[in-house]
């Protein structure tokens, strides 16, 4: 931290405590590429690498394993008092036989007068057992509701209002978790970008709203031809990622160009008024993630097959090793 001039604050030091030991490959790999990339370690990418890798995730993962944790304590509890009721109940019923036959056989009225008490007190007891038992159940259920307010705002966070597909946060969650697959299981990994062509101009001929519609409509492309395995992100702004686990370079391109050709196919018209936007197109690039790569490459090099798509004419898919001709895939 003082070779790169970082403050002593307690989230630099949770950051850079856990790169020195080497607990977090994601992070580790991240500070390594600030660094070989000569980065200056400003307070905003340190606060930067504190919230992607600590805060809200540890937070809410927390939060929701004490709520299941609460959930099936309350659970085992309630159980044992329905059984502890039962067994109760079995015994006050005893103690009832037993003092009806005391009743018919005995002469001496203080046995009789104790064991009546001792029924009395058993009944209340059982009693108390009962609520408590009704008591624990509201709560067992308020704590499943606590939970499950818990998921749903955790599933808010991650994902994009206009479009309905994942956020950028849960983008970089699951590219995180598909690396760690691909490397512990040995499967392929890849990733595709993807931007819509000309965007600006469309905002600007027609208006924002129009914008959000084609917006909203590319990613319904996406994750109509994304097979539930993979997660469908918006990127930023009119770009798009799809994380793809297990899937081979041939099959992601494969995707990418149906993908593609499903945007090409349609044409638009606006809701207002509609007016025919005509065809919308969008470029791709598509990388598979290589042994020992960084998050951040995987990233580069998807970019930069999107960047040749741009410039190569747009409308089209670039991978590591083709570029789809307009209008037709790649052989």
């Amino acid at each position: 931290m003082e070779q790169f001039n970082v403050p002593p604050t307690p989230e630099n030091y949770a950051v850079w405590v856990c790169f020195a030991s080497d607990t977090n490959p994601e992070l580790c790999e991240s500070v390594r590429h600030h660094i070989q990339s000569e980065t200056t370690f400003t307070p905003e990418i340190s606060s930067e690498l504190f919230e992607q890798y600590f805060q809200w995730s540890a937070i809410q993962d927390a939060i929701l394993e004490s709520g299941g944790m609460m959930s099936r304590e309350l659970g085992t509890v309630r159980d044992t008092l329905i059984a502890a009721e039962a067994d109760t109940a079995a015994y006050g019923e005893t103690l009832a036989g037993a003092t009806s036959q005391l009743g018919e056989a005995a002469t001496d009225p203080g046995i009789k007068k104790l064991v009546e008490s001792l029924v009395s007190a058993t009944a209340k007891m059982q009693r108390r057992s009962h609520d408590l038992e009704n008591k624990l159940q509201a709560t067992s259920k308020e704590v499943t509701k606590l939970r499950d307010n818990l998921e749903r705002v955790r599933e808010e966070a991650m994902t994009d209002a206009l479009t309905g597909i994942a956020n950028r946060k849960r983008f970089d969650e699951s590219l995180r978790k598909a690396r760690r697959e691909s490397e512990t299981k040995g499967t392929p990994m890849s990733l595709v970008l993807c931007d819509i062509d000309f965007f600006k101009r469309f905002n600007d001929t027609w208006g924002h709203q129009t914008g959000d519609q084609i917006i909203r409509f590319v990613a319904g492309c996406l994750t109509r031809h994304a097979p539930e395995t993979h997660v469908v992100a918006r990127y930023g702004g009119e770009e798009f990622g799809i994380v793809m686990p297990g899937t081979s370079p041939e099959e992601a391109m494969q995707i990418a160009e149906k993908i593609r050709r499903t945007v090409e196919s349609k044409k638009l018209l606006r809701k207002s008024t509609n007016e025919d936007l005509g065809n919308i197109t969008i470029s791709l690039g598509v990388a598979t993630f290589q042994d020992n790569e960084s998050i951040e490459s995987l990233i580069e090099r998807a970019d930069t097959h999107l960047y040749r798509s741009k410039t190569e004419g747009r409308n089209r898919t670039t991978t590591d090793g083709a570029v789809s001709e307009r209008g037709r895939s790649a052989a």
